[in-house]
């Protein structure tokens, strides 16, 4: 199953330590964990980005996210993210259209 997750880094915390935080998690082999793919993982230059990522449970990914902010200890890793199941649009409308024809 897909995964669509928008990310905001905690401003609190300084590039320094988002950079290091990240090199930790992924040379430690902790990010992404062994049962989520990653898809595709885009930041912006101002601190907020996606994460496209499949996996067989919600738990896998919040195992993922909760990666992130037990590696910041008491500070924020993020200051928000916002996670919901995801599908192609190329395969979702053709759906709700078929969905839409028991209407008329």
């Amino acid at each position: 199953m897909l995964f669509l997750t928008h990310w905001k880094l905690n401003e609190g915390l300084s590039p320094q330590q988002t950079n290091e935080i990240a090199t930790q998690l992924m040379e430690d082999g902790m990010f992404p964990p062994e049962d989520v793919e990653v898809i595709r993982w885009d930041g912006t230059p101002d601190g907020w980005g996606i994460v496209v990522w499949e996996a067989d449970s919600v738990q896998a990914i919040n195992k993922g996210l909760n990666m992130w902010r037990a590696a910041a200890d008491e500070t924020a890793f993020f200051e928000r993210t916002k996670t919901a199941p995801a599908a192609p649009v190329e395969e979702t409308v053709p759906e709700q259209a078929a969905m839409l024809e028991q209407f008329d």
